[in-house]
């Protein structure tokens, strides 16, 4: 199923979600760590050492990959999500680099980051800025490092104003095996 990019989605307002709803009525925030990013490190399938969170939101993951050792910058486009992610992070006594901005717009060093953790950037993205967004990720990551996406599938049956795009296996194939080997998609 591919999307016509002039049915482009508005963006659901960042600011307004974390600033006025409670967290526990937020859908994809988690006071818990990804389960399968948390088996990824516990089995020591991947052992980053320098991580970029991007999209991330309250920190969750963010604060888990730091209390595991890893230098972790997470970034995020909602100042009030970032807010919140330094203050648990610091309640966790770990030390995360939290930056406010856009992915696509904020420079970042090229082969920095061994590590670059997705749990839903890339399926907000506009299907016009898919490539850019791979290509960035691509450009960050050092040689042999990993990029771990989860988004929402096709299969998603309902869509509601402001939900994320629904993304194929095609789709994500397509895009990111311009930039990457990629190894897995389920």
């Amino acid at each position: 199923m591919d999307e016509r990019p002039e049915i482009l989605k508005k963006p659901p307002d960042w600011e307004t979600i974390y600033s006025e709803r409670n967290l526990p009525y937020i859908p994809w925030n988690s006071d818990k760590p990804d389960s399968e990013l948390v088996e990824l490190i516990e089995s020591k399938k991947i052992l980053p050492s320098c991580v970029l969170d991007v999209g991330c939101g309250t920190g969750t993951d963010a604060i888990y990959l730091a209390s595991k050792g890893s230098s972790v910058t997470a970034i995020d486009i909602s100042r009030e999500a970032i807010r919140i992610a330094g203050a648990r992070a610091e309640k966790a006594g770990v030390k995360v680099n939290f930056i406010v901005g856009d992915f696509l717009e904020v420079e970042f060093e090229n082969e920095r980051f061994d590590f670059v953790n997705d749990r839903g950037c890339f399926h907000i993205m506009s299907p016009l800025r898919r490539d850019d967004f791979a290509e960035k990720v691509s450009r960050l990551l050092k040689s042999q490092g990993s990029y771990y996406l989860r988004c929402w599938s096709d299969k998603q049956e309902f869509e509601t104003e402001g939900t994320p795009y629904r993304i194929s296996k095609d789709i994500i194939y397509r895009i990111f095996s311009k930039f990457f080997d990629v190894k897995e998609i389920k």
